[in-house]
């Protein structure tokens, strides 16, 4: 077997599950011209023809990692449907706090949220538009490093978790402190007093739209991949 082809077919080995883009054409030529030029400055130095070809090809045996790292999506289809997901979840916990405008400070939650929801809403209208021209250019993409959108994702959980535990924990000492301090019962006086607690502790949860829509965010990113190589 030639050099030649044992270059093409370690190239090929690689892109093995790679879709077929221009994208991936362009890269497997560019590494197949700069594996040749490197088996060429090797043999140069000295080495036969199949220590040139080996030393050469350990520089691109990341190329696996490289490609399941990098994922190429179709740019205004994915951040449409991000952008969707905002406004659902949004107008869920706007819905889902209604009940709360009984008490003033659930209605000044659930009117934050109408207002948010008529942001993120017009936010989404305004892409729409803007991109209507583009939206279905299959060469409008753009790259996400899925391991670092994963890790992110992880840290907003956590970040999420750590806000509620203070939250909670401020909601607890302001009102039961006194009673933990000199170890008197925690006492409630009827619903009312029941359903101003409960309502004071479910606020916060209601930030779990944050890391839901960054987690739908990397989850989405399969089903608008252009493309699987950088």
């Amino acid at each position: 077997m030639t050099l030649e082809a044992r270059i093409t077919r370690h190239v090929n080995r690689l892109f093995n599950h790679a879709q077929d883009t221009l994208a991936n054409q362009e890269l497997k030529e560019e590494i197949h011209s700069n594996l040749a030029a490197r088996i060429e400055d090797y043999m140069e130095q000295g080495m036969d023809e199949d220590q040139a070809f080996q030393t050469a090809i350990q520089h691109v045996v990341g190329m696996d990692q490289i490609m399941s790292d990098h994922r190429r999506v179709r740019r205004v289809p994915y951040w449409t449907a991000v952008l969707q997901s905002a406004l659902i979840y949004s107008l869920i916990a706007w819905i889902i706090t209604i009940p709360m405008r009984v008490m003033v400070q659930g209605a000044t939650i659930n009117n934050l949220l109408m207002i948010m929801s008529v942001i993120v809403g017009g936010a989404y209208v305004f892409y729409m538009m803007k991109n209507r021209n583009t939206s279905t250019d299959p060469e409008d993409t753009t790259v996400i490093r899925t391991p670092v959108f994963l890790q992110w994702t992880r840290r907003v959980w956590w970040l999420w978790a750590g806000l509620i535990v203070v939250l909670w924990g401020t909601q607890a000492a302001l009102r039961f402190g006194s009673n933990i301090w000199y170890s008197r019962p925690i006492q409630v006086e009827g619903p009312y007093q029941f359903t101003v607690i409960a309502i004071a502790f479910a606020i916060p949860l209601l930030s779990i739209i944050i890391p839901l829509i960054v987690q739908r965010a990397y989850r989405i990113v399969g089903k608008y991949e252009a493309g699987d190589v950088v």
